[in-house]
């Protein structure tokens, strides 16, 4: 398994990853059109100080992270997915890409990262929680960011 930054010739194996977990059937179908930064991740994530790194297994997308810096010291984790079979044991995958981006958070000044999720994703929840993340209500978010669910939750952790 190998976990790389970003290149255009992976958006369109990121854009079906994503909406794959996305639209798994739990929750309202949700498109590219809801969520636009997947046709300029680039420029969203890499060009503002932040990054977006892709796991891929004999050069297949298996997983993806990103982490778009908002302001000085905080950035929001957005577009975590991975492909079922590489979640949990063996591959830890999840894990693997979650150490990449806290490791690239801590290096370049981020004291403070916030994310949201579905209300109905429990794993994501439990990963979240036991990475150190606190659930906080909307009121509580630093800064105003699209996300394309209505009913989400949302997390916060310092670093």
């Amino acid at each position: 398994m190998e976990i790389q930054t970003y290149i255009e010739a992976d958006r369109e194996e990121i854009i079906a990853l994503v909406l794959h977990c996305q639209n798994d059937g739990t929750r309202p179908l949700v498109s590219v059109d809801d969520q636009p930064e997947l046709l300029h991740i680039r420029e969203k994530y890499l060009d503002n100080g932040g990054n977006f790194w892709v796991a891929k297994e004999q050069g297949k997308v298996a997983g993806s992270i990103g982490l778009m810096m908002y302001s000085s010291g905080l950035a929001i984790l957005k577009k975590f997915f991975v492909y079922e079979p590489y979640r949990g044991k063996p591959h830890h995958l999840g894990r693997q890409l979650y150490e990449t981006l806290l490791s690239f958070a801590k290096e370049n000044g981020v004291k403070k990262i916030i994310l949201d999720t579905p209300r109905n994703t429990d794993r994501a929840h439990q990963f979240y929680e036991k990475a150190g993340f606190h659930k906080i209500s909307k009121d509580q978010l630093p800064v105003d960011y699209d996300y394309p669910y209505e009913d989400s939750d949302f997390f916060s952790i310092m670093i």
